[in-house]
C-alpha cells in the first residue's frame, strides 16, 4: 500500500540527509587544520594550490567509498530493498555521490570562511534548505512557483531521484491507492468525496513514485 512505500521513501530521505550532515560536519575541523598547514607551506613556496587541492580531493575518496559501502551493506538488506545486484550497486553509487557532494561542500565552506564555526553555520543553512526543497517534505508539484529555484538548486533532490530510481524503476509491485493522494487521483480520476471508492484503484510501484514525486 501507499503507507509502506511512503515509509521507505521517508527512510531513504532521513538516512541520506543524516549522512550528509555527518559528512559535512566531520570534514570541517580536519580541513581547517589542513588549510592552515597549507598556508604555512605555501608561504615557503613548497606547495602549489592545485597540487594540494587535488590531494585533498583524492585522499577523501577511499574513505567515502568505504563509508558508503559499510552503510549500504548494513542498511539495504535490513530495510528489505530489492535483492538485485544492479539496484544494489546503483543505490551504493548514489549514496557515494551524496557523501562526496556534502564532504566536498564542507571543504569548500572551510576554504572560504575564516573558521569552522562560521563554515558550519553556512553548512547548516545549506543542509536545511536541501532538506526543505529535497522534494519530500514538500512534494515538487506543491512547491510554490517562486521557490522552485530551490528545488533545482540544492543537491539533495538529485541524490534522492537517483536513490528512488534505483529502487522503483521497473518495480511492478501492486500499490493500492489511498483516497486523496496524487496517486489515487491519477489511477482513479474523477472520484469525488461523495462517490463510492472503487476497489481497483491500484497501480505499480514505478507509477506511484513517478506520480508522487515526478
Amino acid at each position: 500500500n501507499e503507507g509502506d512505500r511512503n515509509s521507505r521513501v521517508t527512510s531513504i530521505y532521513i538516512t541520506t540527509l543524516f549522512l550528509g550532515v555527518n559528512a559535512m560536519n566531520t570534514v570541517l575541523p580536519v580541513f581547517e587544520v589542513e588549510r592552515n598547514m597549507f598556508y604555512r607551506h605555501k608561504a615557503s613556496l613548497m606547495y602549489d594550490y592545485r597540487a594540494i587541492g587535488l590531494a585533498f580531493t583524492l585522499v577523501e575518496v577511499p574513505f567515502i567509498i568505504l563509508a558508503s559501502m559499510v552503510f549500504v551493506v548494513l542498511w539495504y538488506f535490513t530495510v528489505g530493498f530489492a535483492l538485485n545486484a544492479g539496484k544494489f550497486f546503483l543505490y551504493f553509487l548514489f549514496m557515494f555521490l551524496s557523501l562526496a557532494v556534502f564532504t566536498f561542500l564542507g571543504q569548500g565552506f572551510m576554504a572560504i570562511f575564516p573558521d569552522s564555526q562560521t563554515a558550519q553555520g553556512f553548512g547548516s543553512l545549506l543542509i536545511g534548505m536541501s532538506g526543505i526543497f529535497g522534494g519530500i517534505l514538500i512534494r515538487p508539484q506543491y512547491i510554490p512557483t517562486f521557490w522552485l529555484w530551490g528545488y533545482w538548486t540544492f543537491p539533495l533532490h538529485y541524490v534522492l531521484e537517483g536513490l528512488f530510481t534505483s529502487q522503483f524503476q521497473g518495480d511492478n509491485t501492486t500499490i493500492v491507492a489511498s483516497y486523496g493522494s496524487p496517486f489515487f487521483d491519477a489511477v482513479c480520476p474523477g472520484i469525488g468525496p461523495d462517490d463510492p471508492i472503487p476497489t481497483n484503484c491500484t497501480g505499480s510501484a514505478e507509477e506511484w513514485i513517478n506520480v508522487s514525486f515526478g
